[in-house]
């Protein structure tokens, strides 16, 4: 008995020592496997994402969040150049070259678009035998049905249906009947033979290839549509992505983890050629043409706070992170430099201006703001960007003067809104014209009242609203801020029960002019489109619809050009910024491409292992004294403990 518990004793110490001497703070799952087929290191990369995309259903999911796990599924016809961003270039994926352009006498259009042989799905348990087949001519078909398809409820269906053939009354005949026929042709395509297709449009319509590289077009298995439905036990398909990209889901663990790995059949796309900055021809010239992925397995964490995920960036765990406000200070230098600190590190700083504007809103539909052109000019003129710039957004963000962003054609560099620089004397003589001299009505004899609607889920949204309140009643005007969630703010502008409104604005679904200026299109308001200040001009009106089917070209940047000078006087809005996000890389993640609209860009991502495995465990040491001091206390207790066990024996 007495020699039992002086084992168990011994037994119980060894064991502490050994978990004390092997123990990390990894917070990651095990890697599917340690090594490739060759015994060369399984690479993986440890990515945050903020929380579960909704769906990972192509042809459904609109968020980045989706977007940013389905881009690394799914391949498209086309895709965006991942070095080519002034202005941008799509470039050949699926599609062996850049689709045939046939103009029709009746003034439709056609293009016509031949596939890259030998790409597969991925190996699935939908498919024979688990082996994914061929990706054909009718995968395509395929995928525009499901586009029409209600059940579905694709959210770009309003836009292509207005251009591809078939689409609207497919979708109107689905909802009639209570289900869509896949067995009837919409006639959207034509397929000419196993991998050749026409897409039939109504009209002409050039920006139709930016669609083509968005994940709404990718080619999805029948098969797995069919078979991951949410019955017997399985889960359905916009749980259990197959696609044909680079990268298949492995696993989906809701609130913890999406697991990919690399699609050893891949072969859609290589590394570029060429197309790279001079600068970067040491790293990549060796790369050129070289198969892809480079990853063997992507995790990507789900991690809902900002603090603990910086703090695993910080430890290593994490190979990228963003720079939130919340530690903006002790990571950016007043120069917009990475501080000494993380450079000392090797990390690496990248700032990027996104495709995108943020702007506050008026209603032009309300009695008071809407005739009133003096006063939005005068408020928007009373507005001090700069100053909001340096309070919330770190004084990073790039000023809009114009509504479309850069890398869209037809951004121009040096332009100047006369509305947009800070001039109280000015904004105080429009306000006058407006027929408020000082703010006051004269109906009323009490300064003018003015109700603006905000987003308020925390205590920053408060304090931008407040700045927000001080700029317009430092007119002399009252303003009344009406709170929303998030939810609640989206209802009231596509009903238009608003006078006006701040933190609004686009991101861009493709980099063209017309993905912006259809936000002013009277024919736009909702429920038909996003034109949420319920702009009406006839004359924008016209130049819309002319530039918008236009190929590029010097009249087309002229009208474009008018566009922007009617948006400017009118003030339909008051433009803020163009978003600059800050990112930074660990030391052994080699940055490739500064491109937003490549979503699909981890395919073309190198990391050092052996590097990360060395500096996780530099900056993650445990200092030696705990150990040793436990480890001393340890032996007493040993000792104690052996001796009492001779007593007992005696």
């Amino acid at each position: 008995m007495n020699g039992n518990r002086t084992s168990l004793i011994l037994s119980c110490t060894l064991a502490v020592l050994l978990a004390l001497a092997g123990c990390n703070n990894n917070p990651h799952p095990r890697p599917l496997r340690e090594k490739r087929a060759d015994g060369t290191p399984w690479v993986v990369s440890h990515l945050r994402i903020p929380d579960d995309p909704r769906s990972l259903d192509p042809q459904f999911s609109y968020d980045t969040l989706g977007h940013a796990v389905i881009a690394q599924i799914y391949e498209s016809l086309l895709q965006y150049s991942p070095f080519k961003t002034d202005p941008y270039e799509l470039e050949p994926c699926l599609a062996e070259g850049m689709p045939r352009r046939i103009k029709n006498p009746d003034g439709t259009e056609t293009y016509e678009i031949r596939l890259k042989r030998g790409v597969f799905f991925h190996d699935d348990p939908c498919f024979p035998g688990g082996h994914g087949r061929e990706v054909t001519a009718a995968d395509f078909v395929y995928a525009f049905q499901r586009i029409a398809d209600p059940a579905v409820e694709c959210p770009v269906l309003s836009t292509l249906q207005e251009f591809v053939a078939g689409l609207g009354p497919a979708y109107v005949e689905a909802r009639k009947a209570g289900k869509f026929d896949y067995s009837k042709p919409t006639g959207a395509i034509t397929v000419r033979d196993a991998y050749t297709f026409q897409l039939h449009l109504l009209k002409a319509y050039p920006q139709i290839q930016y669609w083509l590289a968005m994940p709404f077009t990718a080619p999805v298995p029948r098969e797995a549509v069919e078979y991951y439905n949410g019955k017997n036990g399985r889960d359905p398909f916009k749980f259990h992505p197959v696609g044909c990209g680079p990268y298949r889901c492995a696993e989906w663990a809701r609130s913890r983890l999406i697991r990919l790995v690399r699609n050893e059949r891949y072969s859609a796309t290589r590394f570029p050629a060429g197309g790279w900055p001079k600068a970067d021809d040491a790293r990549f010239t060796s790369l050129a043409g070289a198969p892809l992925p480079f990853l063997d397995e992507i995790q990507f964490a789900v991690i809902r706070e900002n603090i603990p995920a910086w703090l695993l960036f910080r430890q290593g765990y994490l190979d990228r992170s963003g720079v939130g406000k919340d530690v903006f200070s002790s990571v950016i230098t007043a120069g917009q430099t990475l501080s000494n600190e993380l450079r000392a590190r090797g990390i690496t700083l990248y700032r990027d201006v996104e495709p995108g504007t943020f702007y506050s809103q008026f209603n032009t539909d309300d009695p008071l703001l809407g005739k009133n052109l003096r006063l939005r000019q005068a408020l928007s003129t009373a507005y001090n960007e700069d100053r909001a710039n340096e309070l919330f957004g770190n004084g990073v963000q790039l000023k809009a003067e114009q509504l479309l962003p850069p890398g869209v054609v037809g951004y121009e560099p040096g332009f100047k809104n006369p509305y947009r620089t800070q001039n109280l004397d000015q904004a105080r003589k429009l306000l006058a014209e407006a027929g408020y001299p000082n703010g006051i009505d004269p109906n009323t004899g009490q300064p003018l009242v003015l109700t603006m609607d905000v987003v308020a889920s925390g205590a920053e949204d408060r304090q931008r609203a407040e700045f927000d309140q001080s700029q317009i009643e430092q007119l002399g005007v009252r303003c009344k801020i009406e709170e929303n969630t998030w939810a609640r703010f989206q209802d009231k502008q596509i009903n238009g029960h608003f006078q006006m409104n701040t933190g609004s604005g686009w991101n861009a679904d493709y980099p063209d002019p017309e993905n912006f200026f259809f936000l002013f299109y009277s024919k736009n308001v909702p429920p038909q489109g996003s034109n949420y200040v319920r702009f009406s001009h006839p004359e924008f009106d016209r130049l819309f619809e002319q530039m918008a089917t236009m190929d590029n070209g010097p009249e087309r940047l002229e009208i474009i050009r008018r566009m922007n000078g009617i948006l400017v006087e009118q003030c339909p809005v008051i433009y803020s910024f163009h978003p600059v996000a800050f990112t930074l890389n660990q030391p052994w993640l080699a940055r490739v491409s500064s491109n937003p609209m490549l979503t699909g860009g981890l395919k073309y991502v190198r990391l050092d292992t052996a590097l990360r495995a060395q500096k996780i465990s530099e900056w993650n040491r445990a200092p030696a004294w705990p150990l040793w001091t436990l480890g001393a206390v340890l032996a007493l207790l040993l000792g104690y403990a052996i001796q009492w066990a001779r007593k007992q024996n005696v």
